[in-house]
């Protein structure tokens, strides 16, 4: 009961928020090691887990992750192992997820780049500089399949990719389309319309060689490039085979995804 009367509240949970951050940050600083322990990916750390796995069948120890939070991003296990990397998120809509990632990589003396920028496929070539990557992370609520669609199209094919698809597309092989400073808040009071479908990215994908590994909880999934499949013990995954159920958006929304679709399908899609 006491815990909801401050998650109502703005206020008392701007103070919460506030204490945990505070508590989280001196707990770094105090012993460094502490963040690969308190910071974690999505769904019980399963993200962070699986890709540190890879990290034997992948030769480039480099990264990017776009669209990330201080407290969560898939990442976390790549910079403890020393790859050098790139974490990108805008400011736009929280400048303290900057400031406090900046002052956290310094504690950690890690060579990973905190990058300020609100990410679309006329920009992305601002990002993306080296010569090869082990590996990718797509997260940015809007336009992920074209930025994505322009990375490949640019011939920089990283070695394993994790993308966020939208369990709420259902199995249709769509996206939104192109929408120039896209706020997921904004186009859709249910928050469901954004990104692409599993099936959408994975018939992408496979135009370029890769092979969908993992599909974890109905909101991310692995693909890795021929070259390092045929290195790993892993199978191939069928997006049909896949429950695209986003089990917490359920949970939110109190529907299921095919609720989700009905509400959003009269939105504009492009077919993939």
């Amino acid at each position: 009961m006491f815990k909801k009367i401050i998650y109502k509240n703005k206020f008392l949970f701007k103070i919460l928020k506030a204490y945990w951050i505070t508590i989280y940050l001196l707990k770094i600083i105090i012993n460094k090691d502490n963040f690969y322990k308190l910071t974690k990916s999505q769904h019980n750390d399963e993200e962070n887990k699986y890709l540190e796995t890879l990290i034997p069948y992948v030769k480039n120890r480099n990264f990017i992750e776009i669209g990330f939070h201080f407290r969560q991003f898939n990442t976390i296990n790549l910079i403890k192992n020393n790859f050098e990397g790139k974490l990108v998120d805008t400011s736009k809509y929280d400048l303290l997820n900057i400031i406090f990632s900046k002052f956290v990589i310094k504690i950690l003396k890690k060579k990973v780049q905190i990058i300020d920028l609100f990410i679309s496929p006329k920009n992305i070539n601002n990002i993306i500089k080296e010569n090869s990557l082990g590996f990718l992370s797509l997260d940015i609520d809007g336009n992920d399949y074209w930025v994505l669609l322009e990375i490949l199209k640019k011939k920089f094919f990283p070695e394993v990719i994790i993308v966020e698809y939208n369990a709420s597309f259902l199995k249709h092989s769509i996206t939104i389309p192109y929408i120039e400073n896209f706020n997921l808040y904004t186009h859709h009071s249910s928050h469901c319309y954004h990104g692409a479908s599993l099936t959408a990215f994975n018939k992408l994908l496979s135009k370029y060689n890769y092979t969908l590994i993992r599909s974890i909880a109905g909101v991310n999934a692995i693909f890795v490039k021929d070259s390092v499949f045929n290195r790993i013990n892993a199978k191939k995954i069928d997006p049909n085979d896949v429950n695209q159920e986003c089990e917490s958006r359920n949970k939110k929304l109190n529907n299921t995804s095919k609720d989700q679709y009905n509400l959003i399908k009269h939105l504009p899609f492009i077919e993939v």
